[in-house]
């Protein structure tokens, strides 16, 4: 079992020594940065909308009825209304079209600045500096192949989910038709959606957290592409499921933890403290603390999960852990440590 205690202990002395030993509001600012960026990851859960018009009008349906060949102003009225109102229809329907092309793509950026910011925000933990543009450039590759890879999770979300969100409407139409609420068996069924939905909701969330917790440090780590380092998070929890289950816990406790935190922060700063960015460097200290801690407790699966090491390259990246070591002793950050070449 990972020792949690010590995770707990050095993940607090690394947040004092990063944010505080000595404090600078500049290195603040620029980490804060990079964690809003991180956690546009984690809020980047794409957008959806619908669109329900009725465009049923009575003199558009009445529209040609008169077939008197003398010239009817109240005809050429009409005609010109029907024109219009179709006209409206067509700037209605493009509208929504660019509406949702530019939707998607302000999605995708979210999505595309939130991997960059993860690695941003790792590089500035482990190394214990306020760095924006060395990170950008460096960790570019790894940057695009974990975007890549949240696309291709989003496809096989949406191949999971909208599915069974289609049956349920299907099933729920005719009771919106007859006007009922649903009984006996149609009950159940709708129960039973409900049950997988969330189930495969739970645990597609939980790999997706997992993913990213443990997964984007190893991509950090050893220069992993997202494929591979997928698969090294899910042969982790396949060989120590326990660690990894009470690890899952603490985490949502943390994250909890930082709910009500940040709750009470905006409510004795009037609001200011939920502006994104700002809201951001006021909770540093806690993003620091919770990253801090999932690193060291990665790191205590073996030479080649500690992250803190992230320049000295592993005897054997793709090795996994045999037996869960003794954990050694976690290094401090220095306070000014020089970038690696590159």
């Amino acid at each position: 079992m990972i020792d949690f205690g010590r995770a707990f202990d050095s993940a607090w002395e690394r947040m004092m020594v990063i944010l505080f030993r000595p404090f600078d509001i500049g290195k603040w600012f620029v980490i804060g940065f990079s964690a809003f960026l991180a956690g546009l990851l984690h809020g980047g859960n794409g957008a959806n909308g619908s669109f329900n018009t009725n465009f049923n009008n009575p003199t558009w349906n009445k529209s040609g009825a008169t077939h008197t060949p003398a010239f009817n102003w109240s005809q050429f009225d009409a005609a010109l209304h029907n024109s219009l109102l179709g006209l409206q229809i067509g700037i209605i329907i493009t509208v929504v079209i660019i509406g949702f092309i530019v939707g998607m793509i302000i999605v995708l950026a979210i999505y595309w600045l939130g991997t960059r910011g993860q690695f941003l925000f790792l590089d500035n933990i482990v190394r214990n500096r306020a760095a924006i543009s060395w990170p950008w450039e460096y960790y570019s590759r790894q940057a695009n192949s974990l975007f890549g890879f949240y696309l291709l999770l989003l496809l096989v979300a949406f191949l999971i989910f909208v599915p069974i969100l289609v049956v349920a409407f299907l099933m729920a139409l005719p009771l919106f038709e007859q006007d009922r609420w649903p009984v006996g068996g149609e009950i159940v069924g709708f129960v039973f959606l409900g049950l997988v939905y969330l189930l495969l909701g739970i645990v597609f969330n939980i790999i997706l957290f997992l993913f990213r917790e443990l997964g984007v440090p190893l991509m950090f780590r050893n220069g992993l592409m997202a494929r591979v380092a997928f698969w090294e998070t899910m042969n982790l929890c396949r060989l120590w499921p326990g660690s990894i289950a009470v690890f899952v816990l603490l985490r949502i406790a943390l994250a909890f933890a930082l709910l009500i935190v940040s709750i009470i922060i905006c409510c004795f700063t009037c609001c200011i403290g939920a502006l994104p960015y700002i809201g951001t460097v006021v909770l540093l200290p806690a993003l620091v603390y919770i990253r801090c801690f999932t690193l060291d407790c990665l790191a205590q699966f073996g030479p080649q999960y500690d992250v803190w090491t992230v320049d000295v390259p592993p005897s054997d990246p793709g090795a996994a852990p045999s037996a869960m070591p003794t954990p050694a002793p976690v290094p401090v950050p220095q306070v000014n440590p020089q970038p690696p070449p590159g």
